[in-house]
């Protein structure tokens, strides 16, 4: 029923808005779509991480609580998601500067062949966990990429959504992306 009265609503809003502006209906179905399928990984944020002990591609097991005293980035990914991979170059950007003062690790439910296979041919400087399908759905309904910013004590400071698809603005997101990420970890270091 719920579904139905989703699909009602968006196809009214089709008709209504079709004569509107174009960027108010986006707007309208973005809100719409917002509040339908809001990730439940944002409820989160303020909160201390989820512990875990989790493999890493080396096959080493690395629990949450070794990256407390540094802030921690942490980025779900998987290697067929466009998004991800378009990130991953801003990632290693981010990891370049901070080098040492601050943890990054990647989080994905592919298994060690895959993500081998991934990084034959694309550079990415994070520590890899792998096979994490059952700590990722600890965070409920999750969009991909995702990347939580962590406090030296594990708190979920921010959570970043993808950089947005704007071709338009490309550049112009991407650098936002990096400052954004850039300027919180500089806050937390200094913390």
């Amino acid at each position: 029923m719920k579904q139905k009265l989703f699909l009602i609503v968006v196809l009214l809003s089709n008709i209504l808005l079709a004569q509107k502006n174009d960027s108010l209906k986006r707007v309208f179905l973005k809100n719409l779509m917002n509040e339908r399928f809001k990730e439940s990984i944002h409820e989160y944020k303020g909160k201390e991480l989820p512990p875990f002990e989790l493999t890493q591609l080396n096959g080493k097991k690395l629990n949450s609580q070794s990256l407390k005293g540094k802030p921690t980035v942490i980025n779900f990914w998987f290697s067929s998601c466009q998004p991800c991979r378009d990130e991953i170059p801003l990632l290693n950007e981010i990891k370049s500067e901070f080098k040492n003062k601050v943890n990054f690790i990647s989080l994905t439910f592919q298994t060690r062949n895959e993500v081998q296979e991934f990084l034959k041919t694309n550079n990415f400087n994070f520590i890899h966990l792998i096979e994490s399908r059952e700590y990722i759905k600890t965070f409920g309904s999750i969009g991909y990429p995702k990347t939580l910013i962590l406090d030296k004590n594990l708190k979920i400071i921010e959570i970043k959504n993808k950089i947005p698809n704007d071709i338009e603005n490309e550049k112009k997101n991407k650098s936002k992306f990096k400052s954004q990420l850039s300027n919180l970890l500089i806050e937390l270091i200094k913390l």
